[in-house]
């Protein structure tokens, strides 16, 4: 009898034993459930607050733009990254000016309109036709691709970017310095329109531009997220790309190509 209470007794124990642990597990759960939603919500928060910030930055800088003196900055600026590419990245990321961010922009409009020129002339013999509706619209989306490319990569840097905090328009800045060798490619790419021919020169010269564009944007970014290691940032490197090509294909559905 007195073995049956014992056992009556230890397995009274043991259930409310149990039950503690159920109860701890369940309130750690929902804690963790209210951490993520202000996770969550912080992050959108800074989000929301970044972009208004950058779009207010990009506004007074566009403003404040001296086409004749920046142009002949940006130019400087450009000869300047090619000499040291890394080390002006590396300028850029801990001692970002507006200056930069004025280079950038006048950077991204040069990459914007070479895009639209080429595809202007690549359809020159249908704007006499019925279509003209949709190659306008084709034109205009080719032309603002290279904007959509920075903004989605920098978008996607700036969330993966937990530890070294960089505002949206320095990362945004990077991005573009980064992309110079795609800008000149575009912009030579311009001399197919004077003569087709010419493309045996400029298809090499573009998958080389290609090429430099992924070194600089590993460095780039490697800046940005302030990673010394290399054998820690490559796998940082490779999960950014992974989202970048996952919504480059996601976008490619509507026909958008980054």
């Amino acid at each position: 009898m007195e073995e049956k209470k014992e056992e009556l007794k230890e397995e009274k124990e043991n259930t409310e034993k149990l039950e503690e642990v159920i109860e701890k597990e369940d309130t750690n759960k929902n804690e963790k459930k209210v951490t993520d939603k202000k996770d969550s919500s912080t992050k959108a928060e800074d989000l929301k607050k970044e972009a208004t910030e950058a779009v207010s930055q990009v506004k007074d800088t566009i403003k404040k733009v001296d086409i004749k003196k920046d142009s002949v900055e940006t130019k400087g600026f450009i000869v300047e990254m090619f000499k040291d590419p890394l080390g002006k990245i590396q300028q850029i990321a801990n001692k970002n000016t507006g200056k930069y961010l004025t280079y950038s922009i006048i950077i991204l409009v040069v990459w914007v309109l070479a895009q639209l020129i080429q595809k202007v002339f690549s359809y020159s013999h249908i704007w006499k036709y019925s279509n003209i509706g949709s190659a306008i619209i084709s034109t205009i989306i080719y032309g603002i691709t290279p904007i959509i490319s920075v903004i989605v990569l920098s978008l996607i840097v700036f969330f993966i970017n937990k530890k070294n905090k960089k505002h949206l328009t320095t990362i945004t800045t990077i991005i573009i310095t980064a992309s110079i060798p795609l800008v000149l490619a575009s912009v030579v790419q311009l001399l197919t329109i004077i003569n087709v021919k010419v493309s045996l020169v400029t298809e090499p010269f573009t998958q080389l531009c290609n090429v430099i564009s992924i070194v600089l944007m590993y460095f780039a970014i490697k800046s940005i997220l302030g990673i010394e290691k290399n054998s820690e940032f490559i796998k940082k490197f490779v999960m950014i790309e992974s989202i970048y090509y996952i919504v480059y294909i996601i976008l490619s559905l509507i026909e958008v190509y980054i």
